[in-house]
């Protein structure tokens, strides 16, 4: 697993102010457009799918609730009242710098920050409570990643829509309230002959209200089950945030894994409490490695870890299959069976 660096980062408890979660007001305007991953095109996701060709060069650094000096007139600040953006509503104060080719990676500390049409890598480090957050909006990004409870740090939300990830995923997504919704992730895979996890989207653990749907994730070639530890939707169980081990709030929906015989697609949660977790309408292109219809490499099985009982607790797995192959239209199930009949 890639450890995420943020010794040289202070998260201390803020305010008692409530977040706001954009994510949490309205849904995309172009969801209609694009109901599963399976119809997206690299045409319509990053800089490209809102038509911007050109970027210009600008530092990235540590953002603190204002633009850095050197984004000149590619940053503005949302007004009185907030604004709407591709179907999410930020508030008044969000500086939203688009267009741009982003130097390093931006750490930003407080405040909204919104990328759109820009190149580049964002950490999100907000003190608990801070009631910042950001979001990248049709980018292209090398990274996209959040600190959590366990670091004293939640930023009130994390929002990724039609990026465009052509090498690396959302490696470390450890915060409450994150949306990756249709986005394009193709991560370069693993070392041979290493324990390292490198996965399109990788969650801690003890977290509320994640929502990963319409997604396109297909690791990158080679395709060798050396150094195959990685999960194209990894939820771990590595500890706590904030007392708490499980996930609650969770929707994966209407993905599109494309499996070869490197890697996981899907790792749902298990051994930890889950409640309020759907799973459903997604979709796995079969791979020509696989050589037993239940024991393929699309939904991750442990004998020794408890699945979590997805008829109880508001949980469903529903309506999930293979897209192609000697099994189209067949459905998987939680414990990895392919099967002519839905989990009920």
């Amino acid at each position: 697993m890639v450890a995420l660096i943020v010794s040289l980062i202070a998260c201390k408890k803020g305010s008692d102010k409530n977040p706001s979660d954009p994510s949490k007001d309205k849904m995309p305007n172009n969801t209609s457009a694009i109901t599963h991953g399976m119809q997206l095109t690299t045409s319509i996701v990053g800089p490209a799918g809102i038509g911007i060709t050109t970027l210009t060069d600008v530092p990235g650094g540590t953002f603190s609730g204002t633009a850095l000096s050197g984004w000149g007139n590619l940053a503005r600040t949302v007004g009185t009242g907030g604004e709407t953006i591709d179907g999410f509503t930020f508030p008044a104060g969000t500086v939203v710098l688009q267009g741009a080719n982003i130097g390093s990676q931006i750490i930003v500390t407080s405040g909204w920050l919104v990328l759109r049409g820009c190149k580049g890598g964002i950490l999100l480090t907000h003190p608990t409570k801070n009631g910042g957050g950001g979001a990248a909006l049709y980018c292209e990004l090398n990274s996209f990643n959040t600190v959590g409870y366990k670091d004293d740090c939640q930023p009130a939300a994390g929002i990724v829509h039609r990026c465009y990830f052509p090498h690396y995923g959302l490696e470390n997504v450890y915060s409450d309230h994150i949306t990756v919704t249709e986005c394009w992730i193709t991560p370069d895979p693993a070392a041979p002959n290493t324990d390292d996890h490198i996965d399109g989207i990788q969650t801690w653990g003890g977290q509320h209200y994640l929502d990963f749907s319409r997604n396109r994730i297909e690791f990158n070639p080679p395709y060798t089950h050396a150094g195959g530890f990685s999960g194209m939707i990894a939820m771990y169980s590595d500890g706590d945030n904030n007392g708490y081990e499980g996930y609650d709030h969770v929707t994966i929906k209407n993905n599109y894994f494309i499996l070869h015989g490197y890697g996981i697609a899907l790792h749902a949660p298990l051994a930890v409490p889950v409640t309020n977790t759907v799973v459903t309408g997604n979709r796995w292109k079969w791979s020509p490695d696989a050589d037993d219809k239940d024991y393929t490499n699309a939904v991750y099985r442990n004998p020794s870890w408890e699945i979590p009982n997805y008829k109880a607790n508001g949980n469903s797995w529903s309506d999930n299959r293979w897209a192609d192959g000697p099994y189209a239209n067949q459905f998987l199930l939680p414990d990895n069976i392919t099967d002519t009949a839905d989990y009920k």
